[in-house]
């Protein structure tokens, strides 16, 4: 799937019987995502494909764009924005579902993981023809704000943070700085990705872009709660 230079292998999941089948498109979180969004022993995308799919709904999964091709996305970051990263090969993975004759063109879901579910309603925004959004842990706040929280997090886990940590924490608070104020030199990565890329996702505010949408959305979210 895919434009010609980004041809991704993907995977699609289809329920016994002829159809036509409703369907889902899986849109990973950030970083180099495999068409299963494998972290450790955990296949979550997998797992979602074969339940979804066991239960009479159609499942498209795709390797990230930055999984298959590391090397010729380095020598774009300069220009690299979302755009490249998530939403195009989300959008050809609508536009794929819809030519299969097994695949009902009119019950095209969206469901996005982390970044991909922040990025849902701007991928919804082109094209107006999806039946919905599902939003997996979608973070409506500042992507830098979370990098520094969820580490601060995982470091006080064991009640306390070391000296160590707390040198890695201020590190992390100054690249945070900059990326928020832009203050990125040209040629420049903070936080692994160039000037481009954040001024492009710091500019999008995905609840008002939710609001504009007329689609139904299923937002899901994980509460930790410490006794």
């Amino acid at each position: 799937m895919g434009e010609d230079q980004w041809k991704l292998p993907a995977t699609l999941t289809l329920p016994r019987g002829k159809g036509p089948f409703p369907a889902v498109v899986l849109v990973h979180g950030s970083g180099p995502q495999d068409r299963d969004e494998t972290i450790g022993p955990n296949k979550p995308f997998k797992d979602l494909a074969w339940g979804l799919g066991s239960r009479g709904i159609a499942v498209l999964r795709y390797e990230k764009r930055t999984k298959q091709y590391p090397y010729a996305v380095l020598g774009q970051l300069k220009s690299f924005t979302v755009r490249e990263e998530t939403i195009d090969d989300a959008l050809a993975a609508v536009v794929l579902l819809r030519q299969n004759p097994r695949i009902d063109p009119e019950r095209i879901f969206l469901l996005g993981h982390s970044l991909g579910g922040m990025l849902a309603p701007r991928i919804a925004l082109q094209d107006k023809k999806l039946a919905g959004l599902i939003l997996m842990a979608a973070n409506t706040r500042s992507l830098p704000d979370l990098m520094l929280e969820q580490t601060r997090y995982i470091f006080s886990l064991d009640g306390q943070i070391d000296e160590r940590e707390a040198r890695q924490l201020s590190e992390l608070n100054e690249q945070v700085r900059k990326v928020k104020e832009l203050d990125i030199k040209e040629g420049e990565q903070v936080l692994g990705a160039s000037k481009a890329y954040w001024a492009d996702l710091l500019s999008y505010d995905p609840v008002r872009t939710a609001q504009e949408l007329e689609l139904p959305m299923l937002i899901l979210q994980l509460s930790l709660i410490h006794i």
